[in-house]
């Protein structure tokens, strides 16, 4: 074992027992010195990458970096300031985030407490993104998941806000959702809604509870969801949905929106499935099924379909609602099923074969 009192009364001046010993012994002395002065150096540094380091995932990763002091009782907490933070989902698309200080909320737990991020969140193939905000976010390292909550802002392809207060994204499995109510505007209109989920892989939109869609001249309400389908360029709305515009509107339990392919698409066909309901004017018009063309304003009805009017009731298989001129009419089937009703209350026969 090595004396290290001679090697620091070499040092001091002081003649050793070995002073006169050959050179090579001269050179292990001062090799020995040097290393009782670095290593507890090193061991510092190798002590602070083994609390640093676990919390780290493979696929992310921090960068540009300033490791600050932690306060008391918390040394083997993580705490970076002023960082960026990147994290690479299933495709290999890769999102990142800034943030102004981020902090392991307990040792060892692997969830990254975020003051006030910022962040872009890979959307689709396309190579777009979505632009996060939020006052404080939360990253669950093993989940590779992260939650935004106050005041959350996102805007996508500098097109469309939606703003709420809590919304999560999950990397892995590309899909996000919020509990907290929605609002969401762009070029294209305006909608609210009780909740929202987003699939990214599907490219799919569910508006979930209550939904308002305003777009141009008219008003969407749906009491259970929403669902925007991208791929498909259709929305599916159910809930007992009502369509508003200025010539009249339209009530079904289900309506399906066949869109255009366009950067703002617009309505090109709506199909309205059970107990139909067109008002049109002082004219209403029911049936079990509906077809509604946007751009020549009509609606034709089919199922036991029926017209009522200053107190007149028609009833038939078919008809035509024609916003325009505020008039409905009915019109023969392929069967020729006779036309009944009630006019000024006489009541008008009905054919044998027609329900009641």
């Amino acid at each position: 074992m090595v004396d290290l009192k001679k090697i620091d009364s070499f040092f001091e001046k002081e003649e050793p027992d070995f002073a006169r010993a050959p050179q090579h012994i001269d050179r292990r002395a001062r090799f020995l010195r040097l290393v009782k002065l670095v290593m507890p150096s090193i061991a510092a540094v190798l002590v602070a990458l083994i609390l640093i380091f676990p919390s780290m995932k493979k696929n992310n990763t921090l960068v540009d970096y300033d490791l600050t002091i932690p306060k008391k009782g918390e040394l083997e907490k993580l705490h970076v300031e002023n960082t960026v933070f990147s994290t690479t989902d299933k495709d290999g698309k890769i999102s990142s985030f800034t943030a102004d200080e981020m902090n392991e909320t307990t040792p060892g737990s692997k969830i990254i407490e975020m003051n006030n991020p910022k962040g872009q969140v890979a959307v689709n193939a396309e190579g777009k993104f979505i632009d996060v905000i939020s006052e404080t976010g939360f990253y669950h390292q093993a989940d590779n998941i992260i939650v935004l909550q106050g005041n959350v802002k996102a805007v996508y392809d500098k097109e469309t806000t939606l703003e709420t207060q809590k919304g999560e994204y999950d990397f892995k499995k590309a899909y996000a959702h919020g509990n907290e109510p929605i609002l969401a505007f762009g070029s294209w209109g305006r909608l609210t809604s009780e909740s929202f989920a987003y699939d990214k892989r599907a490219e799919k939109l569910y508006l979930n509870g209550k939904t308002k869609i305003e777009h141009e001249d008219k008003t969407l309400y749906a009491n259970k969801q929403v669902i925007y389908d991208k791929k498909n360029n259709q929305l599916t709305a159910t809930g007992r949905v009502r369509i508003e515009q200025q010539n009249g509107s339209l009530l079904a339990d289900k309506v399906v929106m066949y869109l255009t392919d366009d950067k703002k698409p617009k309505a090109k066909k709506i199909d309205a499935l059970g107990d139909v309901v067109v008002e049109s004017g002082n004219a209403v018009a029911k049936g079990e099924k509906g077809v509604y063309y946007p751009n020549q304003e009509k609606v034709e009805l089919e199922g036991r379909v029926s017209i009522q009017k200053d107190g007149h009731v028609i009833y038939g298989n078919k008809a035509i609602s024609d916003l325009k001129t505020k008039r409905s009419y009915i019109v023969s089937a392929e069967n020729k099923k006779r036309v009944s009703g009630m006019i000024s209350g006489q009541k008008i026969k009905r054919s044998k074969n027609e329900k009641k």
